[in-house]
């Protein structure tokens, strides 16, 4: 009886400090964290360049960059609160979780594309969707209907209620030609 007790305290005890496999995971989080940190910084830099190239504007009469820029701005900035801040503790191993991240991120990559190519409501349906099944765990016949919906509610709040400048749309410039 006592080698079985010893035995499952082996199995999930963690591993020494000094262990090798505790120092492998050290430095794992150290590389999670400077990637983390190399990224965000070099995603930020490029937003900031690309916003200015739209144009800033003035105080009083704000460009189409602003935003972005304001937005890359503080990206930057709360990158560098995180590397000077963070612990090796907030990371984890990669796993699941984070292949779910990295399929967010591609569709993502993937609505903009689809975005300068059929405008906004058909991407807009697939990321919902997408969306909605992965991370929602929603059934087809209720994420289904919610993206179309959503999509087009998105469209129709931007567009036509808010005036956002919309690229021409597959879906919905037809419909809203008349408005």
């Amino acid at each position: 009886m006592t080698d079985d007790a010893d035995r499952a305290a082996l199995l999930t005890a963690p591993p020494a400090s000094d262990s090798p496999e505790a120092l492998e995971g050290a430095r794992g989080r150290r590389i999670a964290r400077w990637s983390a940190v190399a990224v965000l910084a070099a995603v930020s830099v490029v937003a900031i360049i690309l916003s200015t190239g739209y144009g800033l504007g003035t105080g009083t009469r704000p460009g189409p960059g602003l935003w972005p820029f304001i937005a890359a701005v503080l990206m930057l900035g709360s990158t560098i609160v995180v590397a000077l801040t963070d612990t090796l503790d907030d990371y984890e191993p990669w796993g699941t979780e984070s292949v779910r991240t990295l399929i967010a991120l591609g569709s993502l990559v993937v609505f903009a594309v689809l975005f300068t190519v059929f405008g906004f409501t058909l991407p807009a349906m697939l990321l919902m969707l997408l969306w909605l099944r992965m991370f929602g765990q929603m059934r087809w016949v209720t994420a289904a209907p919610l993206a179309v919906v959503g999509a087009i509610a998105l469209f129709m709040l931007f567009d036509v209620v808010l005036g956002v400048p919309m690229p021409r749309d597959l879906l919905m410039t037809p419909l809203t030609s008349w408005m």
